[in-house]
């Protein structure tokens, strides 16, 4: 299953209702996320295997360093995964043609709605903003900052 098929099995306002559940801060930004999803659903269906997107839940009580009252509750994690490379990566940065048409593998233990995924997957890709532009200047920015204060 990649985005673009589980977006063709739901509704857009079925996404943006488990966008806000799940996300309760996205409220006074919805119609940009709107725009962001009617978007996505206009990008090709490709093949694709550079990388899949792995989802899964992380539990800070179960961690061997877990200290009570100081640790947050488990949260769900999303991720990136080169499987050529054995490489795991942050996507706020993928193109969205790669993010629609890459594998997703959620974890077995992790129960989760279609419309959990395609919401989670969007708050994730818009992370650093809108639209792809915006997004690489982000990068560009932070390129520029970590050359400057590595090397000068």
């Amino acid at each position: 299953m990649n985005l673009k098929t589980l977006m063709m099995n739901t509704t857009k306002d079925a996404v943006l209702n488990e966008l806000l559940i799940l996300y309760p801060e996205t409220d006074n930004e919805i119609e940009s996320y709107e725009a962001v999803y009617d978007l996505i659903e206009t990008l090709r269906l490709i093949p694709f295997d550079k990388f899949d997107i792995r989802i899964g839940l992380v539990d800070p009580s179960q961690s061997e360093d877990f200290e009570e009252g100081i640790d947050e509750e488990a949260y769900v994690v999303v991720s990136g995964h080169d499987e050529k490379q054995e490489l795991h990566f942050a996507l706020g940065f993928a193109k969205w043609e790669e993010w629609v048409n890459a594998p997703i593998n959620v974890d077995e233990t992790l129960q989760i709605t279609d419309e959990s995924i395609i919401a989670i997957c969007l708050y994730e890709m818009t992370f650093y903003g809108f639209d792809e532009e915006t997004i690489a200047s982000e990068l560009e920015g932070l390129e520029n900052g970590l050359s400057s204060d590595m090397f000068h």
